[in-house]
């Protein structure tokens, strides 16, 4: 979490200082480079923070609100020095990048090394774009020398953060790696001392609700009123986007991971009751009989 927070406040950071940058050299800017530094920095600022706060809230309406209202200001204002034109190509370009980067959020959910290699890519384009800010009107002859040399501080500096990205990426998928076979270990010697499901679900109704990529395998679940359930949304692929299921009828929202995931109702009153995924685009429902 603390990850996510430091990401959002260097979005914040890095995109007010390209406002601020553009407007210092509005006078000297081309018009072609600032219409690509407000679409790059409309689109990146928002999708960015669009992909933090949809880890963070798990809710794909704000998260996309918030992130594309930002995008949007930056956009326009890192625009509106060069033309109206470069104003709507960044806004424009808000609004693509905030809603995709809240989807990714939402979908992948707090994923350190996703946090990373989007700040990485983060830093690494808006570097690219306060490049932009050289390609100046009327370049002077020495500028124009300093263009012809193959190597200089811009590049060596786009080398060194790929190269970083490339290292912490991989760094944190071996970490990833040797979590998950430690994870494994551990189950596997627990099983042995663990009672079975059978006996741990005794005096329990069970439903089963089969998670695959189209949704829920089942939408509508009937149990018995006054008696224990558990319902198993059993998640058999990692490729699908159900990551939570909510139900504010019941007052759940559980995070499931592929294979079983018990949910334990109690003192259920006859009725329907709505449950749905974490991003509101599968939906089921449970209804209780008599």
């Amino acid at each position: 979490m603390l990850l996510l927070i430091a990401s959002i406040v260097m979005v914040v950071i890095y995109s007010g200082y390209m406002v601020f940058n553009t407007y210092n050299r509005k006078g000297k800017l081309t018009g072609m480079a600032g219409m690509m530094i407000a679409m790059t920095v409309g689109m990146m600022s928002s999708l960015a923070l669009g992909f933090e706060l949809g880890a963070i809230q798990r809710d794909l309406t704000i998260s996309s609100i918030v992130a594309i209202l930002f995008g949007l200001g930056v956009g326009y204002f890192i625009g509106k020095p060069i033309s109206l034109m470069a104003s709507l190509d960044g806004m424009l370009a808000a609004i693509m990048g905030g809603m995709m980067g809240a989807m990714l959020g939402v979908m992948i959910g707090v994923s350190y090394m996703m946090v990373l290699f989007v700040d990485i890519i983060f830093i690494f384009i808006m570097s690219i774009a306060l490049q932009l800010t050289g390609e100046v009107k009327g370049n002077s002859q020495v500028d124009q020398v300093a263009k012809t040399k193959g190597i200089n501080i811009p590049f060596i500096g786009g080398v060194l953060i790929v190269a970083i990205g490339v290292v912490a990426v991989g760094v944190t998928l071996i970490f990833n790696f040797q979590g998950n076979h430690s994870l494994v270990n551990q189950s596997q010697n627990l099983q042995s001392k663990v009672p079975t499901s059978s006996q741990e679900n005794v005096g329990y109704q069970i439903k089963t609700v089969d998670v695959n990529s189209r949704g829920f395998g089942i939408e509508n679940i009937v149990v018995k009123a006054g008696v224990p359930t558990k319902i198993n949304f059993k998640k058999n692929t990692g490729l699908t986007c159900i990551r939570n299921v909510e139900s504010e009828d019941l007052g759940v929202d559980v995070q499931i991971e592929k294979g079983d995931n018990f949910i334990t109702l109690d003192n259920l009153k006859p009725g329907t009751y709505e449950f749905h995924c974490g991003m509101h685009m599968y939906f089921g429902t449970i209804t209780v009989v008599a």
